[in-house]
C-alpha cells in the first residue's frame, strides 16, 4: 500500500465540508465504499456531499444512501475525496468539482493508477476499493452495521463474490469481521451480485446468442448494440455481469464485451484468465484496470474493432 490512512483521517477531522466522489458509471465497490465513507464522517460530524455524473443502475438501490448522490456543484469543499477513481478521468463531469476543492484525497486499488491528487491512498493487492475504505473507517471508529453491509457488498461485486485472483487472506478476514456486525451475508450477494430481472436475462440471451470465438475457442467476444438495448428496453448499465458467461467457459482465456454507447463509440470490458493480462490489453486503448478485469472506450467500427482486439489477444496467447 502507498499512503497512509492516518494522514487520511486527519485531513478528514481537520475539514468541515467533505464531497465524496463515486467514478462515472458506477459499480458496487465504488458505490458501497463511498456510502461508507460517506456515513463514517458524518458520524464524525461532518458535512458530506456525494457526487457521482451518472444515475445509479437500479440493481444498487438496495444500498443504503443510494439516492444521495448528485450530480457536480459549484459549491467549493474543503476536502473532495475520490474512491476507486484509477485516473482523473473516472470523474467524468466531475473532474471540475473535485479539483476545486481546497485538498484533494484519491483512494484507489488499480495497479493502473495516475498520481491526480495532493494525498493518495493506493494498494493495487486490494480485491475491492472497500478493502483500503474498510481501514480508514475503522480508524474512524466508525464501523457499525450499516458501514459493514455497505462494505461487504463492496466487496463481493468487485472480487466476483470472491472469485478473483485478486481474493486474498485478508479479503476474508475483512468480509469476517464485517460479517460479526450481524449482516446479512446472502442476501447482500443476492442482492448486489446474483440478482437479475427479465429485461436484463433477454439482454443477456440476445448478446450470448451472438457471441463469436476464436484461436481454438481461446478468445470470445460478445456485442451489445444499439437493436439489443432497444428490443430488451435496457440501457448499458444492464450488461454488468455478463462477460463472465464468456470467461467462466472452459477453453476461453480471454474474453471481450463491446457496449454501444454511440454511433462508432463502445465501450469495451475484457475479462481473462492467468497469465493473460486483462489490463495490458486494456492500456492498449488508453484503459486500464486489473490483472483479470480492465476496460476502456474504443471508437470506430465494429468489425475492424473485433478484428483488432482479437489480434491483441492472440499476440499475447
Amino acid at each position: 500500500m502507498t499512503g497512509n490512512v492516518g494522514e487520511i483521517v486527519k485531513l478528514a477531522l481537520k475539514a468541515q465540508t467533505i464531497a465524496l466522489y463515486a467514478h462515472t458509471n458506477p459499480d458496487g465497490d465504488t458505490l458501497g465504499s463511498t456510502l461508507a465513507l460517506a456515513l463514517a464522517l458524518e458520524k464524525a460530524g461532518k458535512k458530506v456531499s456525494l457526487f457521482c455524473d451518472t444515475p445509479i443502475p437500479q440493481k444498487f438501490d438496495c444500498l443504503y444512501g443510494w439516492d444521495k448522490f448528485e450530480l457536480p456543484s459549484k459549491v467549493v469543499h474543503d476536502l473532495a475525496i475520490s474512491v476507486d477513481c484509477s485516473s482523473l478521468d473516472r470523474l467524468g463531469q466531475c473532474v471540475k468539482s473535485y479539483l476545486s476543492a481546497r485538498k484533494q484525497v484519491a483512494i484507489d486499488h488499480h495497479a493502473s493508477f495516475q498520481r491526480f491528487a495532493d494525498v493518495c491512498l493506493v494498494d493495487s493487492e486490494a480485491s475491492a476499493c472497500a478493502e483500503i475504505v474498510f481501514l480508514v473507517v475503522k480508524e474512524l471508529k466508525a464501523l457499525s452495521k450499516e458501514t459493514a453491509e455497505l462494505l461487504f457488498g463492496a466487496i463481493v461485486t468487485d472480487s466476483g463474490c470472491f472469485a478473483f485472483s485478486s481474493v486474498s487472506a485478508k479479503t476474508h478476514n475483512i468480509a469476517a469481521e464485517l460479517m460479526s456486525y450481524g449482516i446479512d451475508a446472502s442476501d447482500i450477494i443476492y442482492k448486489v451480485f446474483r440478482s437479475t430481472d427479465k429485461r436484463q436475462f433477454a439482454l443477456k440471451i440476445r448478446a450470448l446468442a451472438k457471441a463469436k470465438f476464436f484461436e481454438d475457442d481461446k478468445i470470445a467476444v460478445m456485442v451489445f448494440d444499439k437493436s439489443d438495448f432497444e428490443a430488451t428496453g435496457t440501457e448499458i448499465d444492464r450488461t454488468e455481469g455478463i462477460i463472465n458467461e464468456l470467461i467462466n467457459i472452459d477453453t476461453v482465456k480471454v474474453a471481450f464485451a463491446l457496449s454501444e454507447v454511440g454511433p462508432h463509440h463502445y465501450k469495451l470490458s475484457v475479462r481473462s484468465k492467468s497469465p493473460f493480462n486483462a489490463a495490458e490489453i486494456a492500456s492498449y486503448y488508453g484503459g486500464g484496470g486489473h490483472v483479470n478485469a480492465a476496460g476502456c472506450r474504443v471508437n470506430g467500427y465494429v468489425e475492424d474493432i473485433i478484428e483488432n482486439i482479437v489480434r491483441l489477444a492472440k499476440d499475447r496467447l
